[in-house]
């Protein structure tokens, strides 16, 4: 941030030579914009943000002090004052020059003697997509197939997104000069790309617990089934002694309650489940424990 700030002030202290002013005030919102960092509401936080950067062209001596003044709701003027080295380089005449040429950017305006064929190019070289996403912003076509070839399409699609994120009056230049200067993106682009990675892997891991539980439902479906047919397979003296044994392994109040519904003369459906489940864990285990002989299929039985 500190030598994209020494860019932007260079510029404006090179104007001071001709000047009675001493010192150069950019609005706050505005100076978020040429960095371009995502401007805060809070004093405290927009300090946080920028005096670093403030305090190291400061140790350098770029400049020789710095002054924030409130200018109106949730924006402030910052003043700077030119230091030595500051003062040497314009001096020198080494100031380097702010190059933001709006309009070359702007659909329309690409220079027909340029000799370069999107059509031409490798297939590696370009992607159609990401060159429409682009002259949609109103970035030219010629412009935009020089970035898809020279710049890292990864860079570029984040710019793409990132640029409802910032303020720019001018998003075509501000989109072309951001990648080709390798900006750093906007802090609350950054913060949504995390969170929108977050919610992915959120919602892959639900995926993924939700087909184990299915996957469990229906290898639980299956067993049963196979449980039951077993069961059904047995003379009704075996089945008698199955369910004998599923009542005794009911607890104090399963057995109260199979007594008080038999009375009545019908189970209910709760009941019937439990004393089910009871069963398939006796068949299973006499299974394991070679108490009876079955191998219909069950060699997952252990």
């Amino acid at each position: 941030m500190a030598s994209r700030l020494y860019e932007v002030l260079g510029v404006k202290f090179y104007g001071l030579r001709n000047k009675r002013e001493n010192f150069i005030c950019y609005r706050y919102s505005k100076l978020c914009q040429l960095l371009p960092v995502t401007p805060f509401k809070q004093l405290s936080r927009s300090k946080q943000q920028l005096n670093p950067a403030h305090q190291e062209l400061k140790d350098t001596g770029f400049i020789s002090k710095f002054e924030w003044i409130e200018n109106g709701k949730n924006d402030w003027l910052i003043y700077y004052w030119p230091g030595e080295r500051a003062r040497k380089e314009m001096k020198d005449n080494r100031v380097k020059q702010l190059y933001f040429n709006e309009d070359h950017y702007l659909t329309g305006s690409d220079d027909t003697n340029e000799d370069l064929n999107i059509r031409d190019q490798q297939e590696s070289d370009h992607n159609d997509d990401l060159i429409n996403h682009l002259v949609n912003l109103n970035v030219s076509k010629i412009t935009a197939a020089r970035l898809i070839k020279k710049y890292n399409h990864e860079v570029i699609k984040d710019w793409v997104r990132a640029i409802d994120f910032t303020n720019a009056e001018n998003k075509a230049a501000y989109l072309v000069k951001a990648i080709k200067e390798n900006w750093q993106l906007p802090e609350e682009y950054l913060k949504e790309k995390e969170n929108i990675a977050g919610r992915e892997e959120d919602r892959k891991t639900r995926i993924s617990h939700e087909k184990k539980r299915a996957e469990e439902t229906e290898r639980k479906r299956e067993e049963n089934l196979k449980l039951e047919q077993i069961y059904q397979s047995f003379a009704t003296e075996k089945q008698k002694e199955i369910d004998q044994e599923a009542e005794n392994r009911l607890d104090t109040f399963w057995k109260s309650q199979l007594k008080k519904e038999r009375s009545k003369g019908k189970l209910s459906k709760i009941l019937q489940a439990t004393l089910e489940e009871k069963r398939r864990e006796i068949i299973k285990e006499w299974i394991h424990n070679k108490k009876i002989n079955f191998t219909f299929g069950f060699s997952s039985y252990r």
